[in-house]
């Protein structure tokens, strides 16, 4: 996956698609029902819901003749869309990797068309085509010439490690390795078997007729086991003697299994893998023919597996299928293997290669015994056994594990390897270790893998039973006929016998039931549902049987080793020297893979012979066993893949809808606000923002019955920390973060080398804070290029001041307000990067950063402006950067006033204006209603900087600002055009007229809040430009994030977390003390502890908590009504109002025992008085008279739960009496 970074497309413009085409995958229906019933395609925005089953067979194309002309068509979409990221997928990758020099038509097959397809010279060159092979079996695409990197190989996790974790009843992968160890079980019935009797026949076959094709024997003798057993189940018991007891036991469970109690028709699947497609229709011919004439056509079915056919079921069996389903469409019918669940049948697998199908649970035996020495590759091998892996339940192979085999005298059956309890009849096998020999690999000298099709053809002679083995006579000698068709007369001599079930019994079941077939295609696989294991039995592995050759490759000399792994990987490849060390199954995956990369070839007609000898960079390979879930896997990897490239050009935003807003006078529709129009406006003093519902309601007279914020405390605690987001796409006018890389930003943003950091220089900046009553000085890093921006002595050593426009400035490319972004922890997400917002546009952007965080943004900002806060306030929260700003911007204006009035400036004509925005404000927005209609555009932050800036009369307005952007606003129509209401995250403040007005530099929550009804109760005017939207990026690192409140001895090992009502105590107490600001501390208190401290205020709305001069989050439980004891301050007519509570923060010498006597409290309301020391507080309770109307205890005395050096905070309750 390491190549991925070449689909990456900075300039694109397009929809990501990702378009799948799976080749030789058996079953075209079944591949168009997987991509409709995952999902993929409404999940990468190819199709809609209601097209995509329709649709769905043009992403699906099968490696035949026709080919060609849909991988052109594919071709021109991928030339035609360079900036759209293709996908082909080829499953069964290792499947026909002949070279397309050396094709040939063979056997009816099209050779080399894989490698006309995946290397063609369109396929290598595009560069928005990505190719991924998926294979069971990598081994030969894994030569000293494979086109894959081995840097771009994926490999199944091994389930060893995963099966110590799960749960008893859990389902677990049993591959080819379990199969292997399963033999030292030492159960009486082992899973993995060799009929030993058959093989004896088929030897003695052979000896007799050398000239005949051991397929064509192997192939006879079985059709004749399987027919015979089903007469000697039936008609005729005295043919028992002459069946293997393999043989009699796997017909008998099918013929059986549908009849017993509880069953409801329902029984096991036999898998029968004859290669040859002649030979499997004459099998399918024989049996079916011989089952019908026996009267068992309601018992099972026999169906021919073809790569190339539809399954094809009688109705009564469909109907017993749609039953077990609960399916009421009379139009369904079965289109996969797993489609079969429950139905007892005979599968003739045929084909080449059995191309990964996924059968149902159902399945129970395996019959490879046709798979003989012809098989001499790990892949050919090993694709074969793979049909019987699949997911089985942990308890069950646990046992087994952990069984011993039986005394024969017990008569008892071992459970480990048995399904549903009706094995009790199944004989030992006579493939258990005990007979195992050491015989070579090669029985009957036949080592080519090719079947004689031709010495075969179909029989069309059936109307006898006994045709059953004597149709064909004519390519046969007479010596084989009579040993083939011993028991011939016997079927022609004996009338046929009904069986001993009743057909009834077979016929559908009328109780429908859940099935356990239908499977959601998401997963992969219906095996790998583990949700449904509770609802039905134990999932046991499934029972092979092999052929002697292949048994002795699988049990191995150890009996614990696959000796498959020292064969020839695949017939494709051969080994470059002999002499190289020994593979063993512990070699897996990547070391796998270098294995075979170091010791094979390709042969001379593999695709990869002539490979370039450097690894094409977009090609990728999955691998994992077989059945084991790949086909899920990969259409979960489009998913990835497309939401990875997505990502690149999407962004989540908050989507949380305002709260209603209160009834205004609207105003013309104009484009800018008229001054007098705004101040007739009611202010709307509520913080309706989705951020702060979790902050008290501000009380108003028009205040609403319930604000969507005052969720009760329960519902509080459970949705704590929870917002909507919604992901948005990217416009190109937005902020990004420092992983954006682009020719047109790179020099505006990106790292320089540590010799050039010299550039920037250091200037000290110190000033008088009339607020901290001392000189504070500042650290300005200023780059070589952004000192045009300041104003320096003759010097130039010292820095002066930072230039400002003037009001009447007209330049349409100027923007005349510096932009402070204050950040903390987030050098690398924050959204500093404004050049595409700003349209490339020359702006002033200072970053406002911590002491101790500085070196970070200096890294990864090098180019930015940083203004370093003093030491002082390395700990404090977003309040003291934000006050610094705006003292340091009033200092400056007043500088730069002085600077220009010496040029003949007006004082007044000096702009005042700087812009506040947080370091995640991503992308703008407008309304702009046309023809009628209403729609939401994206703009530049240029576009609505410069709009508010050239406001008319701008500079008698405080602060201007816009409004949070939400999905819902896109369908209606901003009720105002403009509004007075709080404004943060992203203002333009006047800091002339605010002057007097500052930020709370305590403060680590709710600071704007504050400072807003500061400014309003001011006098002072508050725009909010409506048809502006700004999105906010969910960033969930660094800003305000929390610290983490640990005790301050280090000592003291305290792994539960601290409750927020611990963050205060008793004063002096010995109570465990944190390492955390007061301040911070009380915040955190106050939001989760106040209903204790105000509990005639909780849910009462009207009857608030009275705060002077500050605004405190007490919870959305409690109400607060904020009140300034400035004189000439616009304040709520409070007449008529009974309060439930006194906030007295910090206060200063304006509150005095006078403007308290006009406010009236209920009996029983809480005072609480909060000062920086013991001292203050009690001089504060003497100044303000408060013992008059309050009573006080000294038990009601607390602090923050700091040591003195850290200098807690206190406060006093107490009652209103």
């Amino acid at each position: 996956m390491g190549n991925l970074s070449h689909f990456k497309h900075e300039k694109c413009t397009a929809v990501w698609k990702l378009l799948n085409h799976s080749f030789k995958k058996s079953s075209p229906v079944f591949s168009k029902r997987l991509f409709f019933g995952s999902g993929v395609l409404v999940d990468l925005g190819n199709e809609d819901t209601s097209t995509a089953q329709q649709k769905s067979e043009k992403y699906v194309v099968r490696l035949d003749a026709d080919v060609h002309t849909k991988m052109e068509a594919f071709m021109k979409k991928v030339k035609q869309n360079p900036y759209t990221l293709f996908v082909l997928i080829h499953d069964n990758s290792h499947v026909d990797l002949t070279s397309a020099l050396s094709g040939s038509v063979c056997h009816g097959e099209l050779q080399g068309l894989a490698d006309r397809v995946v290397n063609c010279q369109e396929v290598l060159d595009a560069m928005n085509l990505l190719v991924l092979q998926v294979s069971c079996f990598p081994y030969t695409l894994q030569t000293h010439q494979s086109r894959i990197s081995i840097h771009n190989e994926i490999h199944w996790p091994s389930s060893d490690h995963l099966q110590r974790e799960q749960p008893p009843h859990a389902l677990v992968y049993f591959g080819l390795r379990d199969y292997s160890c399963s033999l030292q079980w030492g159960v009486a019935s082992p899973i993995l078997r060799c009929d030993d009797a058959f093989e004896k026949m088929v030897h003695t076959l052979l000896e007799r007729h050398p000239h005949l094709h051991s397929m064509v024997i192997r192939s006879y003798l079985l059709i004749q086991q399987y027919t015979e057993a089903m007469m000697a189940l039936t008609s005729s018991p005295s043919l028992r003697d002459h069946i293997t007891p393999e043989t009699l036991a796997v017909v008998e469970d099918l013929i059986n299994a549908p009849s017993r109690e509880g069953s409801q028709g329902r029984g096991h699947m036999l898998l029968v893998r004859v290669p040859s497609l002649q030979l499997a229709m004459l099998a399918r011919e024989r049996l079916e023919d011989v089952r019908d004439k026996l009267g068992l056509q309601l018992c099972f079915a026999v169906l021919l597996g073809s790569p190339a056919s539809e399954l094809n079921l009688s109705r009564n069996f469909i109907n017993n299928l749609r039953t077990w389903r609960g399916c009421e469409n009379e139009e369904w019918v079965p289109h996969t293997y797993e489609d079969l669940e429950g139905l007892p049948c005979i599968i003739i697998l045929t084909g080449k290669d059995p191309l990964g199908e996924t059968f149902p649970r159902s399945l129970k035996y395996t019959d490879l015994r046709l798979i003989d020495s012809s098989y001499l590759t790990r892949t050919a091998l090993e694709q074969e056994v793979g049909l019987a892996c699949t997911y089985v339940s942990l308890d069950l192979v646990q046992e087994s594990k952990t069984s011993t085999a039986p005394r024969e005298s017990d008569g008892e059956k071992t459970t480990g390897s048995l399904n549903d309890g009706d094995e009790l009849e199944r004989p030992q096998s006579n493939g258990s270790a005990a007979t195992r020999t050491s015989g070579s690999l090669v029985e009957n000298g036949v080592s080519s893998s090719d079947l004689a099709d031709s010495f075969q053809k179909p029989s069309t002679s059936t109307s006898q039973p006994e045709g059953l083995v004597t149709s064909d006579v004519a390519t046969l000698t007479e010596g084989f006929k009579q040993e083939c068709d011993s028991l011939g007369s016997q079927l022609s001599s004996n009338p046929l016998k009904a069986p001993n079930v009743p057909p009834s019994n077979y016929s559908s079941s009328s109780s429908p039931s859940p099935s356990t077939s239908s499977s959601s295609t998401q997963r992969p696989s219906q095996s790998t549902q583990c949700g449904r294991a509770s609802k039905c039995s134990r999932v046991s592995p499934r029972t092979v049987i092999l052929s002697r050759a292949a048994y002795n490759l699988l049990s191995g000399e150890s009996g614990s080793q696959l000796s498959s792994f020292s064969l020839l990987p695949h017939a494709d490849v051969s080994w470059s020297s002999p002499l190289r060390p020994l593979i063993t199954q512990n070699l897996q995956g990547a070391d796998q893979s270098l294995y075979y990369r170091q010791w094979t070839i390709a042969r001379q007609h593999h695709a990869d012979y002539e490979a370039p000898p450097v690894p094409h960079p977009r090609r990728l390979l999955l691998s994992g066993p077989p059945q084991v879930g790949k086909t899920g896997a990969y259409l979960q990897f489009l998913r990835i893949l497309f939401r990875m490239l997505i990502r690149l050009l999407e962004v989540d935003v908050y989507d949380d809808e305002e709260d209603e807003e209160a009834d205004a006078t609207t105003p013309a529709n104009t484009q800018w606000p008229d001054i007098e129009d705004i101040r007739k406006l009611p202010f709307d003093p509520n913080p309706r923002d989705p951020k702060f519902r979790k902050a008290s309601p501000v009380y108003s007279d028009k205040m609403p019955k319930l604000f969507k914020g005052q969720e009760s405390y329960t519902e509080r605690n459970q949705t704590q920390g929870k917002r909507v987001t919604k992901s948005i796409r990217l416009s190109r006018f937005a902020a990004h973060n420092a992983f954006h890389h682009c020719e047109q930003c790179h020099q505006y943003c990106e790292a320089v080398p540590t010799t050039q950091l010299s550039e920037c220089s250091l200037h000290a900046f110190t000033f008088c804070s009339s607020m901290l009553g001392e000189e504070v000085q500042l650290q300005f890093f200023i780059p070589k290029a952004k000192e045009q921006h300041f104003v320096f002595s003759h010097q130039g050593s010292h820095l002066e001041s930072l230039r400002l426009p003037l009001v009447s400035t007209k330049n349409p490319d100027l923007l005349k307000s510096p932009i402070f972004t204050p950040t903390t922890g987030r050098q690398e997400h924050g959204l500093l990067n404004l050049f595409h917002a700003m349209e490339g546009a020359t702006h002033l952007h200072i970053l406002v950063v911590k002491q101790f965080e500085m070196p970070h943004y200096r890294k990864y900002w090098p180019n930015h402006i940083l203004l370093v806060l003093p030491a002082m306030f390395n700990s404090a929260g977003v309040g003291a950067a934000r006050f610094m700003i705006k003292e340091l911007s009033y200092h400056n204006l007043e500088l730069e006033r002085n600077r220009l009035e010496e040029q003949g400036v007006k004082r007044q004509d000096v702009w005042p204006f700087i812009v506040m925005m947080d370091d995640s404000c991503v992308l703008w927005n407008t309304f702009q209603p046309t023809d009628g209609s209403s729609g939401i555009t994206n703009v530049s932050l240029k576009t609505v900087l410069q709009h508010m800036e050239n406001t008319p009369k701008i500079s008698l307005y405080a602060i201007c600002g816009v409004r949070k952007w939400s999905s819902s606003l896109a369908h209606k129509t901003p009720q105002d055009p403009f509004s007075r209401c709080h404004l943060h995250d992203f203002v333009l403040l006047n800091v002339d007229l605010t002057q007097n007005v500052q930020y709370d530099l305590n403060r680590y929550d709710c600071e704007e809040v504050d400072f807003n009804l500061r400014v309003n109760s001011s006098g002072l005017l508050i725009c909010r430009f409506n048809n502006f939207f700004l999105m906010k990026k969910h960033i969930p690192v660094g800003g305000k994030k929390d610290f983490v409140v640990k005790p301050k001895l280090v000592e003291i090992e305290n792994k539960a977390p601290i409750s927020p009502s611990q963050y205060v105590c008793a004063p002096d107490s010995e109570q465990t003390l944190l390492d955390a600001p007061a301040q911070f501390l009380l915040e955190n208190f106050l939001q989760s502890c106040s209903r204790r401290l105000f509990p005639k205020a909780v849910q009462n709305r009207n009857n608030p908590v009275l705060s002077i001069d500050s605004y405190l989050n007490l919870s959305p439980e409690i109400s607060v009504c904020y009140i300034n004891s400035r004189p000439h301050s616009t304040n709520l007519n409070h007449q008529g109002l009974v309060f439930s509570g006194l906030l007295l923060y910090l206060c200063d010498s304006f509150v005095v025992s006078g403007l308290l006597k006009n406010f009236r409290f209920l009996k029983g309301a809480t005072l609480c008085v909060i000062c920086q020391d013991r001292s203050s507080l009690r001089q504060t309770i003497v100044r303000l008279e408060l013992e008059d109307e309050w009573q006080f205890r000294l038990r009601d005395e607390f602090q923050t739960a700091n040591c003195s050096e850290d200098r807690p905070l206190f406060f006093l309750t107490g009652r209103h009496v």
